[in-house]
């Protein structure tokens, strides 16, 4: 009879738990689907190509980075704000196929990007370390992980760039065009959003944000 019990109680409690997940999901699509957020024209006229854009998205999962990330603002995801052929803003990153249609490597309009971010969550940076050259170069490399449709790195595995995740993508790009780690002080954690806030290597050049409660 305690079997019994101590069974139906897991079953009801696995049961509330996928429902909490079901519900909080379905809300955060129905939030992200009635976003309305944009960057106004002042800041959009500060950002450069190579510049790199943080954000908190929408979701679960993005809360749960935010969640244990041990960062000053609220950052779930990163990405390259370049432009196209037509010298439209896009932003370049890499999100999996459990997220969104494509798995790996994409591009967004950089107005579809802010708009799938939450309210004042959006944070642009800068490398101290750059010239017009360099700032090509990287473009151009971004662009050529972009072309290659290298898939998302689900395994996490900063080693191998056959597959990148998203911080791991922008490391690669700093070690392919300026041979410098951008991680080197923080061990092995790549997971981290931290090195884009260093004011020794990167200045801020739009903060549309508050910091963690």
């Amino acid at each position: 009879m305690l079997k019994k019990r101590i069974f139906l109680i897991v079953v009801l409690s696995i049961f509330a738990f996928i429902s909490v997940l079901y519900f909080y999901q379905k809300k955060s699509i129905k939030d992200e689907q009635n976003s309305t957020y944009q960057l106004q024209a002042h800041e959009i006229e500060k950002i450069r190509e190579g510049d790199i854009i943080l954000r908190h998205g929408y979701g679960i999962i993005s809360d749960m980075i935010v969640k244990v990330g041990k960062e000053p603002y609220p950052i779930s995801h990163c990405g390259v704000v370049c432009k196209d052929e037509k010298q439209n803003w896009i932003v370049i990153h890499t999100v999996s196929n459990t997220l969104t249609a494509i798995d790996g490597m994409q591009s967004d309009p950089l107005a579809v990007f802010v708009k799938n971010s939450k309210e004042n969550s959006i944070i642009v940076v800068r490398y101290k370390n750059t010239n017009d050259s360099c700032t090509k170069l990287f473009t151009q490399q971004a662009f050529y992980y972009l072309n290659k449709k290298v898939p998302f790195d689900d395994r996490f595995d900063s080693n191998d760039s056959s597959e990148l995740y998203c911080t791991e993508f922008i490391r690669q790009l700093y070690l392919d065009v300026y041979h410098t780690d951008i991680y080197s002080q923080y061990s092995t954690d790549m997971l981290r959003f931290s090195p884009f806030l260093n004011e020794k290597l990167f200045d801020i050049i739009v903060l549309d944000k508050k910091k963690k409660d």
